[in-house]
């Protein structure tokens, strides 16, 4: 890389790509975290089995830790790969930059934009302004191209956590649901 500005692009490249990984490892975990759904009588059929046999408050604080997790595993592996709020709100001092790259918030939607696309939906700038903010000079363009690498460090960032704290809980609900599993055949 010869300069500044390519070394950024090029990072903002590869930060892309991370994101794009880790949603789709996101949402392999989501196929294999729902699965389940379909088995719930069986799986509450084992945890019911244990306390019948025993008739102690461990095995329902067990149940419930066990659902629990998987409720804890399922929403943090959802919020990651929901939009994330404005990254800009993140960054010190980010008022002064303008954002062009990506060019957030360019326009507005309401719930039904959702489901059909409106004609009236229109972009909040014309093309002449929106070319005005572009940046022209060498110095400008580093510090917008360095703001968008910021926001992508939070995205990747905060997608990076959720997916651990996501896969933890996973973890545990998986550890805790075959413990019960084999307590309940042994039984």
């Amino acid at each position: 890389m010869d300069n500044k500005r390519a070394f950024i692009a090029c990072a903002i490249l590869d930060i892309q790509s991370t994101i794009r990984a880790i949603d789709v490892k996101i949402g392999a975990l989501l196929v294999g975290l729902l699965t389940p759904l379909s088995s719930l009588g069986r799986i509450w059929a084992h945890f019911e089995h244990l306390y019948k046999l025993e008739s102690l408050i461990l095995w329902k604080a067990i149940f419930i830790i066990f659902f629990l997790c998987w409720v804890l595993s399922i929403a943090a592996l959802v919020k990651a790969l929901v939009a994330i709020d404005d990254p800009r709100d993140h960054i010190v001092n980010s008022g002064s930059y303008k954002g062009i790259f990506y060019g957030g918030g360019l326009y507005s939607f309401g719930i039904i934009d959702a489901f059909i696309n409106r004609d009236l939906i229109k972009a909040s700038k014309d093309v002449a302004t929106f070319g005005s903010g572009i940046p022209n000079d060498k110095v400008e363009i580093e510090q917008e191209l360095t703001f968008e690498k910021m926001k992508l460090i939070y995205i990747r960032d905060t997608k990076l956590y959720r997916l651990q704290v996501g896969v933890n809980f996973g973890i545990a609900w998986l550890t805790i649901g075959i413990l019960a599993y084999v307590c309940s055949k042994l039984q």
